[in-house]
């Protein structure tokens, strides 16, 4: 997807633009190929203090989807957001450019791993039916179990194999 593409896909015109939740989850949740360069086009655009509240709420909504009983996957997901509000947070500086090509690289790896990289099961309680599916399609599923009488089992352990990459911050940096 080029830059332009991509605009429209997220209904903006520019980068300066990318400001409401829905941009955010639009991005993230779409299984379209977006190249980390075109990411990064968009992302250096952005207002990164904007960024940062938009991941942060996007997050916290996602957070509250994930079951109970798996907290390997919401510790997971917590580490996640705070690498990317992180480094939204820290592009700044002489390094401004590098920290948001990580950003870009972060997102994209995020992207893909939610919407179709990993894999969880889900089985339904009633049926017994088994089925796999996108961690972006299980939790929009257990979103649904509290509107709907459905209720599901969700295993989400083949989910947690996700690299998360270190980025070296300064006291300095977490102070800013």
């Amino acid at each position: 997807m080029e830059l332009e593409q991509l605009y429209d896909f997220l209904d903006i015109e520019h980068g300066g633009q990318f400001e409401y939740f829905e941009n955010f989850a639009d991005l993230v949740e779409t299984p379209a190929e977006i190249e980390d360069d075109v990411l990064y086009e968009l992302i250096k655009e952005v207002e990164l203090k904007t960024f940062a509240e938009l991941a942060e709420s996007y997050f916290y909504e996602t957070l509250e989807s994930v079951p109970g009983d798996q907290i390997d996957f919401y510790n997971l997901l917590e580490n996640i957001k705070r690498t990317l509000i992180g480094l939204s947070e820290t592009a700044c500086g002489e390094e401004k450019e590098q920290i948001l090509l990580k950003l870009a690289d972060e997102l994209n790896r995020f992207r893909r791993w939610f919407t179709g990289d990993a894999l969880v099961e889900c089985r339904d309680v009633m049926t017994g039916k088994t089925e796999f599916m996108t961690i972006r399609d299980a939790l929009t599923a257990s979103r649904l179990e509290k509107l709907t009488k459905d209720e599901h089992l969700f295993d989400f352990s083949r989910a947690t194999d996700y690299p998360i990459e270190e980025y070296v911050m300064t006291l300095a940096d977490l102070v800013e």
